[in-house]
């Protein structure tokens, strides 16, 4: 009985020591599990605010991508009417603001002000305020971001030397192609930006060319440039060549705007497309010290 009565005390401290060491181990698992779960971030919306002609300084605003958690989704699903009035009275509530962006820097903001429902789209219209920092004619981006778009703005109309630089190389990418003399002469610069999209303080070239022929054959180009030299050299060229439907309908893509949505420090390329009876989005990358379509989305499709 005596054995029994001096061994108790001591079964019990080996116990409470496994226990504490559990306990103590649980606990260092359930703060090592807690460190390793995602941390969801909230959705940061990306959308193209194009002005109105309007005395108002109104603007449509056109969702574009949702960032969730670093990936490029879609805003919302397609043919779906009633996930799309729940995207608007979220993202386009009356009242709510957005950071107006341009050349990839911030110069204003947008007010909501309604929204209703498009060609398998949601359309809003805000108030904007950007100071006469969005040229007239020029698209823009809007984000519910706060750390997007904190730079100054990149972009600017090209100088006579960039442009002359900019025609000799449209000039020569239609003539590998097949383009006579006489049809050179009818190439037409839909729109040409200089802006600097990864921030080295030199310039490169965003234009839009289309070229028509009596028989409405078309050809068009939409061309990234970064200087070479005394010259540019083509970093993207997306050519298309396409006779024009009886509607008139035409593709051509056009720049719309830049803005680092994934802070690799170079600016993705955001461009519209014309369709039949409808447009749409796309998101360029650059890869490899080449450009990419990485995303793409229906602006409206009646």
């Amino acid at each position: 009985m005596k054995r029994h009565y001096q061994k108790t005390p001591r079964v019990m401290f080996v116990v409470a020591i496994f226990l504490l060491l559990g306990l103590t181990t649980s606990s260092s698992r359930t703060r090592l599990a807690a460190q390793r779960a995602p941390v969801n971030k909230p959705d940061i919306l990306v959308a193209v605010v194009s002005p109105t002609d309007s005395a108002d300084s109104e603007g449509n605003m056109d969702a574009v991508v949702l960032i969730r958690n670093g990936k490029l989704r879609q805003p919302y699903p397609e043919y779906n009417v009633p996930a799309q009035r729940k995207f608007g009275s979220v993202y386009f509530a009356a009242g709510r603001k957005y950071r107006l962006t341009f050349g990839g820097g911030e110069v204003g903001t947008a007010t909501l002000k309604s929204f209703s429902m498009g060609c398998n789209n949601v359309h809003a219209i805000a108030q904007l305020d950007h100071h006469g920092k969005i040229p007239a004619k020029l698209s823009a981006l809007a984000t519910n971001s706060a750390s997007l778009g904190n730079k100054p703005t990149a972009r600017r109309a090209p100088t006579d030397v960039e442009r002359a630089a900019s025609n000799l190389l449209v000039a020569q990418i239609y003539r590998t192609r097949g383009a006579s003399p006489a049809l050179l002469r009818s190439v037409v610069t839909t729109n040409l930006t200089a802006t600097d999209l990864n921030g080295d303080g030199k310039f490169e070239l965003i234009g839009s060319y289309t070229l028509e022929t009596k028989s409405r054959a078309r050809r068009d180009l939409l061309l990234i440039a970064e200087p070479a030299g005394a010259g540019f050299k083509p970093t993207l060229i997306e050519y298309q060549s396409y006779k024009l439907p009886p509607e008139g309908f035409e593709s051509a893509i056009n720049f719309v705007d830049q803005l680092d949505i994934d802070g690799d420090g170079i600016a993705e390329v955001f461009v519209v497309q014309h369709g039949f009876d409808a447009y749409g989005y796309s998101i360029y990358k650059q890869r490899g010290g080449r450009w990419r379509a990485v995303y793409s989305t229906s602006g409206d499709a009646c």
